[in-house]
């Protein structure tokens, strides 16, 4: 076994022997040297060991082991380095030759730590392989190393932590190189050999300073961990200092061959260099060099290669940054198209604003402008139909064919057109016979994406006034994507008047029923030109109030608005349609031409509207709306009615043809009233505080005191306030006359409103309209879920035909803080049972 020494020699001082070690000449120059004159000598079967940088100390013994132990005893430095012996057991020994003591040339230099990926060594270190002899070069090389580890673990820190920081690129260098062409894993492997084969020193992968202990190194990336092994396999240019160090023969120990060496280190062989070594080593490294050149030749010519975009984008690596940074970028671009959208797409379909307020339609007769009023925008004052004067009086509305009746500028629709002439509830008259005008209120002006359209048809009776409450709220339509059409209507004489002498004069012979006309008119035009206004022609729903209820409910059984409207809806009319006939309607009608002292049509036509006004007479304009009375039992009758079967709109009463009529899918109309829609101030104010006496004495003066039904109908009302006595009213002459007209249309849904507000808790006669219009207001939670219900109906039913809480074998749709369907409405049976309903029904 071999001698180990051990001395303390600090790394920074170079002793004497060491400078001699450095200028002796390499044992490798001296082989090649004497290559040719002792080609056939047999090398000396021991090799020189490196000089030691402690060669010139004096070394202590150290005892043999016995029995062959496995390791031989180990001496630290304080360099970090061990001085380990490696006997050749495998060689043939020359004979006479006698066994020597190792010289300090023969001792090897080991690192004490081996890097993971690999170890570059000076020749070949393998198992029982023998080692070349008489390498003084080893000795220079680990101390050229050790001074290279020290420069190269100073820097350690600023090295990882500029790693650190380039280990991460910016997102801007990620965006810029998102498209990039990005090379394979070999490819990169060998850019980073060839960028950092130069730079890095041998003694960064074999050994560390002595100082490890104390500071140990920072852990090595993935990517050093893969790279170290990669760079020491490629051969790379041999510098002059390699080559004086030795180096231009180096190559690489696997890990198994470090494996096998650390754990049989006594056992390793040391064999004589042969002579021909040296060349073949060059011409193995000369054989690997061309290969790798032209390995990377092919390479680069590959990388040149134009490659198609699919191609990389189906090479390209994406990360989850990657994939967010993307999703950001896409959903940022969809943004800004949706903005862009919807800031261009109403300004593309719809004509330009002039001043910010004012917009333009066109019309069959000529383009119109209306203004913005809350956020929609409003035609007012459109004519529709010729003016029904002079001539025109008393004759069916026609529509605008005559060029000269047309306009050539635009007509400025901003304001509200006059009403037609109807006499007030105090008896002022009020109006103008020129009145047939509309209204147009729309969200929109566009000709894409058409909304539905409601026909306003108010009016508190067929004589006036008109159209009440019935007006459009831009607020809703807007809300509500609708677009209302109020028009006007001719009411009184001018719009109901039979006569003989208007019939004989008339072709086909009728006369009456003007006003029906002039809707069928409004209904005509909506065809024509409601497209402009962004409508939608094949979606029209009637919405009637009051005495416009009347005329809605009698217009829907009428061959003439076919295919003109979809659905209707009907809010407290009058269950007495005309019954009687025209010639029955005319003899009745008679005593106006006597008062106005005319005998033939044109004597009418030349009379004033006020003349005609005055001559009308009182029970053509008022009608009970109070508890029956004893004389209206005999006076049916012989009673006033506006409307007529005229033969040519209306040809039958309305029952008939629902008797007759098919039942729909969807319903064509839906009928409701309030349940205290005869409450009035002037009826309110009878009595400060209605009691049950009261109620009773009330009842007794009535056609239901004469008929003895008094005390019934307290216990079925429980009356004993003002609410009950204004329900009583309400059923006798509006609630229950206009459920039997329902009762007769299976698919009719009926609502009645019992919501009620105020001091009394009254639903009255407005109620359902003005929540639909958005008029009502509201005080209480109730009366908040009460304006939701109301609109969720009509919105609804407008905009799918349907009623949503309508069941048919639970008709009566109760509509209190919510829509309930029930079977039927209590008390009605008992009237109808006791011949008032609908003998004593109101009359418009």
């Amino acid at each position: 076994m071999g001698e180990l020494e051990e001395k303390e020699t600090p790394p920074t001082e170079t002793t004497a022997a060491q400078q001699e070690a450095l200028e002796e000449p390499k044992e490798t120059d001296k082989m090649l040297d004497k290559k040719e004159d002792c080609k056939e000598k047999t090398p000396s079967p021991q090799s020189s060991k490196p000089a030691s940088p402690n060669a010139g100390k004096k070394s202590s013994p150290v005892p043999e082991k016995k029995n062959g132990d496995d390791e031989p005893e180990k001496s630290k430095p304080g360099n970090g380095e061990e001085i380990i012996d490696i006997p050749a057991e495998n060689v043939t020994k020359p004979e006479g030759s006698d066994e020597k003591k190792i010289s300090k040339e023969e001792r090897e230099v080991k690192p004490k730590k081996i890097p993971i990926g690999g170890l570059k060594l000076p020749g070949f270190f393998m198992k029982n392989k023998p080692k070349a002899e008489g390498d003084g070069a080893e000795g220079e090389l680990l101390e050229k190393e050790e001074e290279k580890d020290k420069e190269a673990n100073g820097d350690a820190a600023t090295v990882s932590g500029k790693d650190e920081q380039k280990s991460r690129p910016g997102l801007g260098e990620r965006l810029r190189s998102f498209f990039a062409r990005k090379p394979s894993a070999e490819k990169e492997k060998k850019q980073l050999v060839n960028g950092d084969a130069d730079a890095k020193s041998e003694a960064t992968a074999e050994a560390t300073p002595a100082d490890e202990a104390s500071d140990p190194p920072p852990k090595r990336g993935l990517l050093n961990a893969i790279k170290l092994p990669i760079a020491n396999m490629i051969p790379k240019k041999k510098s002059s200092d390699d080559v004086e160090l030795g180096l231009g023969k180096a190559g690489l120990a696997s890990m198994e061959t470090l494996d096998d060496s650390l754990k049989d280190q006594d056992t390793v062989d040391r064999a004589p260099v042969k002579t021909n070594g040296t060349d073949e080593l060059k011409g193995e490294l000369k054989d690997e060099k061309l290969a790798a050149e032209e390995k990377l030749a092919a390479e680069e010519e590959e990388q040149n290669r134009p490659i198609s975009l699919l191609t990389r984008l189906r090479g390209y690596k994406c990360s989850v940054d990657d994939a967010l940074i993307v999703f950001g970028i896409l959903l940022f671009v969809l943004l800004l198209a949706v903005i862009g959208y919807v800031l261009t797409h109403e300004t593309l379909t719809s004509p330009p604003l002039r001043e910010g307020r004012y917009i333009m339609a066109v019309t069959s007769c000529g383009p119109v402008e209306g203004v913005k009023e809350d956020g929609a925008f409003a035609f007012r004052g459109i004519p529709y139909a010729k003016p029904p004067v002079e001539g025109l009086r008393w004759k069916p509305a026609e529509l605008i064919d005559d060029i000269n009746m047309c306009w050539n500028d635009t007509l400025q629709t901003h304001n509200s057109s006059v009403v037609c002439t109807q006499r007030l509830g105090n008896g002022t008259t009020v109006g103008d016979e020129d009145c047939l005008y509309l209204d147009v209120v729309t969200p929109h002006v566009r000709y894409n994406n058409p909304l539905p359209v409601v026909v306003l048809i108010g009016a508190e009776s067929l004589a006036g006034p008109s159209p009440g409450i019935l007006r459009p709220s831009a607020r809703y339509s807007r809300s509500h994507d609708v677009i209302f059409v109020r028009p006007n209507f001719r009411l009184g004489l001018f719009g109901f008047l039979a006569l003989d002498a208007l019939t004989k004069e008339a072709h086909p012979p009728t006369s009456g029923n003007y006003a029906l006309t002039d809707i069928i008119a409004v209904l005509n035009w909506i065809k024509l030109n409601i497209a402009n206004f962004g409508g939608d022609p094949k979606s029209v729903t009637l919405l009637g109030h009051r005495a416009g209820a009347t005329l809605v409910t009698l217009l829907v059984n009428s061959q003439k608005v076919k295919g003109l409207y979809t659905r209707a809806w009907a809010s407290s009319g009058s269950a007495i349609l005309p019954g009687k006939p025209l010639s029955e309607s005319s003899k009745l009608n008679q005593q106006l031409m006597a008062t106005l002292e005319c005998g033939d049509v044109q004597c009418l036509r030349e009379a004033s509207t006020e003349r005609l006004w005055a001559a009308t007479p009182d029970t053509w304009l008022h009608f009970p709306v109070d508890l029956p009375q004893p004389q209206e039992a005999n006076a049916s009758g012989s009673r006033h009615e506006w409307l007529v079967l005229d033969g040519d709109v209306v040809f039958e009463h309305p029952s008939d043809t629902w008797k007759r009529g098919q039942s729909a899918d969807k319903p064509l109309l839906v009928i409701g009233a309030s349940a205290h829609e005869a409450h009035t101030e002037k009826l309110r104010e009878l009595h400060t505080n209605w009691t049950r006496d009261e109620v009773r004495a009330y009842l007794e003066n009535s056609q239901i005191g004469a008929m003895g039904l008094t005390d019934e109908v307290l216990e079925q009302y429980n009356a004993s306030s003002y609410a009950s006595l204004v329900a009583i009213i309400s059923d006798i002459r509006t609630v229950c006359p206009l459920l039997t007209i329902a009762r007769q249309q299976p698919t009719v849904p009926f609502y009645v409103v019992t919501q009620g507000e105020g001091p009394d808790q009254l639903a009255t006669v407005d109620a359902d309209v003005q929540a639909i219009l958005g008029r009502y207001e509201p005080h209480t939670v109730e009366q908040r879920r009460f304006v939701s219900a109301m609109q969720q109906l009509f919105y609804y039913y407008v905009s799918h035909g349907t009623v949503q809480s309508f069941v048919q074998n639970r008709r009566v749709i109760n509509v209190g803080q919510d829509a309930q369907p029930q079977e039927d409405y209590l008390h009605c049976n008992y009237w109808i049972s006791k011949d008032i309903v609908p003998r004593y029904a109101r009359v418009d």
